[in-house]
């Protein structure tokens, strides 16, 4: 299945699945350092598959004029796992993002997508990811990045109401693929 190149997202919001996994796995995704076999992302049959999309994800990125976001709410989740390393990682992250963000003021949403978010349509949405995908929204992210099983599941509601793609790293890279050759 080919994509359009209209179809890569360039504005990428990073779920808190997807951040913790960067952050963890940054040896295997960033220099190629294998992972135990004895690591629990063995446990999850997705696991491995969208680790190996996100690996190759972020070596396009590398040149690809990829924007991928976070905010005050990435944070908050952030800060709750109590973890200081991972914390200043994201912040590291977050200070990138808003130097993006600083020079494309223009392409923030009006907060009218976002709004139809709090309706009974999306109750199976929990209180987290509804935060998220609200700021994603506003932020106007094309794509939701989530190391997730079951929000993608909701993918094609989710799309056809409010306009963004939540996305799996598989997903991202079947969308990419196609077209990674011209970034490296």
């Amino acid at each position: 299945m080919r994509s359009s190149f209209d179809e890569i997202p360039r504005r990428i919001f990073l779920d808190s699945s997807t951040l913790q996994t960067l952050q963890s796995y940054g040896g295997f995704i960033y220099e190629n350092d294998p992972v135990p076999e004895s690591d629990r992302i063995y446990i999850n049959p997705l696991g491995v598959p969208n680790l190996e999309a996100l690996r190759w994800i972020m070596r396009v990125a590398e040149r690809a004029p990829f924007e991928f976001a976070l905010s005050k709410n990435s944070l908050r989740e952030v800060e709750r796992r109590n973890d200081a390393s991972y914390l200043q990682w994201a912040y590291d992250v977050l200070d990138h993002w808003l130097t993006c963000l600083e020079e494309s003021w223009s392409d923030l949403q009006d907060a009218g997508r976002a709004v139809a978010i709090e309706s009974p349509a999306y109750g199976y949405l929990g209180c987290g990811d509804r935060a998220l995908l609200k700021d994603a929204m506003f932020l106007g992210c094309d794509a939701f990045l989530t190391m997730e099983n079951r929000l993608p599941r909701n993918a094609e509601h989710l799309t056809r109401t409010l306009g963004i793609r939540v996305l799996s790293p598989v997903a991202t890279w079947e969308l990419l693929r196609p077209w990674a050759a011209l970034f490296y």
